[in-house]
């Protein structure tokens, strides 16, 4: 073997997008996002790096892969099969716990941009929930930013509390809460903050979340319907 190359493990299944994604990920659930490089890919899957570029154009192209083969983990229960509140509850139950599962790529959904057909069919799906609530476009972009940003900063703060971010040192909160220090109220809230108490945390942020989105739906559900009577009792004259 040549000095300096990785060796490659001989491969017998065809290489496939799918295939190199599904690596990708692998890879970054073992070593961390900053560990991925085509090199090393190309070595896990048994072929030089170059052979990947037939499948991927360049890095970028292998993280988007890597988004939608996270995406691919998140389910919605079938539109009509709950109401759309609940839908959208499960949701957000399910990309936290992509969090909690793939803790190191879990920054491919919190914070890449959506990009791919893949990816625009989730955002497809989920803004359907939120017209079936009777939310105009407007509506919808509002609370599918408001509660994706929620979502996001909800999974990285679980990444976060259970101390699975690069070069973590042990959190004084969960681990050593006499380090506080002269603190009292950092003190009193650390129970609560604990990775224990994050469920409880989580399900109190969607009530809020959920309890306003159904006030809102509501709200422009009594709009359209003062609209309908309004028309029907001064129809437009001719």
């Amino acid at each position: 073997m040549t000095a300096g190359r990785t060796a490659t493990v001989p491969r017998r299944d065809p290489l496939s997008r799918e295939a190199i994604a599904a690596a990708a990920l692998a890879l970054i659930d073992e070593d961390g996002l900053e560990a991925l490089s085509m090199r090393r890919l190309g070595a896990r899957l048994g072929v030089e790096a170059m052979a990947l570029y037939h499948h991927l154009p360049g890095k970028g192209e292998l993280l988007d892969a890597v988004q939608e083969r996270l995406l691919d983990e998140l389910t919605l229960p079938p539109r009509g099969s709950v109401e759309p509140l609940a839908r959208l509850r499960a949701m957000a139950r399910d990309y936290r716990a992509a969090a909690i599962r793939h803790p190191r790529a879990f920054v491919l959904l919190a914070a890449r941009r959506f990009n791919t057909p893949r990816a625009f069919a989730y955002y497809e799906t989920l803004l359907e929930a939120f017209a079936d609530l009777g939310l105009d476009a407007r509506g919808c972009a509002r609370w599918f930013r408001l509660i994706g940003g929620f979502l996001s900063g909800a999974g990285m703060a679980e990444v976060a509390s259970r101390e699975r971010v690069a070069d973590a040192t042990p959190l004084a909160l969960e681990r050593s809460p006499e380090r506080i220090g002269d603190f009292p109220r950092v003190r009193a809230v650390a129970p609560h903050l604990a990775v224990k108490s994050l469920d409880a945390v989580f399900e109190f942020g969607l009530d809020v979340l959920f309890k306003a989105l159904a006030d809102e739906s509501a709200a422009q559900a009594a709009r359209r319907s003062g609209h309908a009577t309004a028309r029907r009792r001064h129809p437009p004259s001719r």
